[in-house]
């Protein structure tokens, strides 16, 4: 089937949808390849309330509910791009090593002061997340935020080919997903591509002076809006008063009038975030008012950034993904926070490749530096660091709630982080659980 006919039975049904066990009454399913062959449950999809399959393989054809397409993945990316250019509306796209959700999440809540946004739901930022992103763009929206991840050097190209971005922001270029991207200088090739698409189409580019190499990256290219907490010539100034215990920084507004803003967030790092939001919305209209009252209601969870208080501890809860730079600034954030003592339960970060053993010892060695943190160490990688023989390193996440009994923290401010498949948040819940204090 070509993909403007899909395009036809798209817009009879009510929703899109990968999971055969989720679907509902409706829905287009898309029979995807993954570790199972995704068109085994197509007939389950229909029996669920599917209206239609979308399958590429044609012995699972069985009636005119199931769409045969050359490769499903492919359709579901052609059919989004189009539904992308009927909508016509703007997309703003964003990506980085570090900060790409929280960022995205909150220039949605300062946009949505003034816009009807539709943002990437999750972390649904990949080949298919971007897709069913746009698929899923509810009717009345005037804006849409799309969030764009990648483990290697062309794929950031490949989504801006589909979600066809006219503006754009890179938080940051660090040492993410290395292996893939084959090494620093492939992260700083493949995060660039989505400026290069905006470059290549006449897009706006919304940029931080103060990060590494995305000065270099513009080079003359306008039209171009510059941000900076360093650098008094940006089209947009900050300046941070308060990182901890919470940010709170000031802006000139017209008229020369003061802003003030204040953030439940913490750490120089979700500054920049909160920087780039905060931008974003000045330059598309949002009054002040409305950026301050959405930047403040922002409160992470699901292990960003979430900062939980129990008893006389402080969490700091950023387990969900790490990686060399993420790590060094969270550290350093956490070596700057004032009054309690502090401790880091810090897990492997996971994609580096051959440079994995010289980054984790890299972080091991920042440690050093900081006397007034506690370091515990878990997982195989930095169990293998040189470090010292007192500091507690354990093999796995299950582990830290044992250890948590006989420490048993008090009056302390402790980082959480590591990459997702250490599951470090699984040991510190279970500990602040079995201790009566449950998480909210």
């Amino acid at each position: 089937m070509d993909i403007e006919k899909l395009y036809d039975l798209f817009n009879q049904c009510q929703h899109v949808g990968i999971d055969s066990r989720r679907c509902k009454p409706g829905e287009l399913f898309f029979a995807l390849q993954g570790q199972t062959d995704g068109n085994r449950f197509a007939a389950d999809a229909l029996d669920n309330g599917a209206a239609y399959a979308v399958v590429d393989d044609p012995q699972w054809v069985k009636d005119d509910r199931y769409i045969l397409v050359d490769d499903s993945l492919l359709a579901l990316q052609q059919l989004a791009r189009m539904h992308r250019q009927y909508l016509g509306i703007p997309v703003l796209a964003l990506t980085g090593s570090n900060g790409k959700t929280t960022t995205k999440e909150l220039i949605a809540r300062v946009l949505g002061t003034t816009y009807r946004v539709y943002a990437t739901p999750g972390n649904f930022n990949n080949h298919i997340g971007v897709p069913l992103t746009l698929l899923g763009i509810p009717e009345g929206t005037e804006l849409v935020i799309v969030e764009m991840g990648a483990n290697a050097q062309g794929e950031i190209a490949a989504l801006c080919e589909i979600a066809e971005p006219e503006y754009g922001l890179i938080t940051n270029i660090g040492k993410a997903h290395l292996d893939g991207f084959g090494g620093e200088a492939g992260v700083i090739k493949g995060k660039s591509e989505l400026f290069r698409y905006l470059m290549a189409h006449h897009g706006l580019i919304f940029y931080n002076r103060d990060e590494d190499y995305l000065s270099d990256l513009i080079g003359d290219y306008q039209p171009v809006v510059v941000y900076s907490s360093g650098k008094d010539d940006a089209d947009y100034h900050y300046v941070l008063d308060q990182e901890d215990p919470s940010i709170q920084l000031h802006y000139r507004a017209q008229a020369d009038r003061i802003v003030g803003v204040r953030s439940p967030l913490y750490g120089i790092h979700n500054a920049r975030n909160i920087f780039a939001a905060i931008s974003i919305g000045r330059h598309l209209g949002v009054p002040d008012h409305q950026i301050c009252s959405a930047v403040a209601s922002y409160i992470p969870d699901n292990n960003r950034s979430q900062i939980i208080v129990r008893g006389t501890n402080t969490w700091i809860m950023d387990a969900y993904n790490a990686n060399p730079s993420s790590m060094a600034m969270a550290l350093r954030s956490l070596d700057r926070t004032k009054g309690a003592s502090r401790m880091a339960i810090l897990g492997d970060m996971y994609e580096l490749g051959a440079d994995s053993a010289a980054e984790h010892q890299a972080v091991v060695d920042l440690l050093v530096t900081m006397p007034t943190v506690e370091p515990v160490l878990v997982g195989a990688a930095f169990c293998a660091t040189h470090h010292p023989d007192h500091w507690p390193s354990f093999s796995s996440a299950g582990e830290v709630a044992g250890w948590l009994d006989q420490r048993n923290p008090d009056h302390m401010t402790i980082l959480v982080k590591g990459s997702r498949g250490v599951a470090l948040e699984n040991g510190v819940h279970h500990w602040i659980s079995e201790n009566g204090i449950v998480p909210a």
